[in-house]
């Protein structure tokens, strides 16, 4: 669907993390203005593969974004009784700068308490998963973090 920003000056298109799609207007303006007051938000899916309890690496995010949201997935509950498995997002690994500790070991989805310095990430972020308890070499599992984010123009 396309968004008429007001004015007939052209067609673009925009592709950031899956979205695709025309966009009526201009659609180039410089770093840190808005275009018609319209922002433009984008998804990212962050796949995190769970192995003896535990789980740590990277992801890069456009330079300039800013988060709106994050919220974590788990399509299918850890096994091995784990008491917690802990999620957590920073600026350096182990990190907590931006998520701290969300028990992600029960099926479902959570929407995770950004701490403030969460909003304006780094471009490289980190997440760690830790499991405690239970029998940690069956603690095998998927979970996947969602991040919705404004995309920089």
């Amino acid at each position: 669907m396309a968004t008429n920003f007001g004015n007939d000056q052209g067609t673009g298109t925009v592709v950031s993390d899956g979205f695709e799609g025309p966009l009526d207007g201009v659609v180039t303006a410089a770093a840190g203005s808005t275009i018609g007051g319209v922002a433009i938000t984008a998804q990212k899916k962050v796949v995190v593969t769970v192995v003896n309890g535990a789980a740590a690496g990277t992801f890069t995010m456009p330079a300039g974004a800013f988060v709106d949201h994050y919220y974590i997935e788990t399509p299918t509950a850890i096994p091995g009784t784990p008491t917690n498995t802990n999620f957590r997002l920073g600026s350096a690994a182990n990190g907590e700068q931006y998520v701290a500790d969300v028990d992600a070991k029960a099926q479902g989805v959570i929407n995770a308490t950004i701490v403030y310095a969460g909003r304006n990430p780094a471009t490289t972020v980190h997440y760690t998963v830790a499991s405690s308890g239970g029998t940690t070499a069956s603690q095998d599992g998927t979970i996947n973090l969602f991040v919705v984010y404004a995309v920089p123009v």
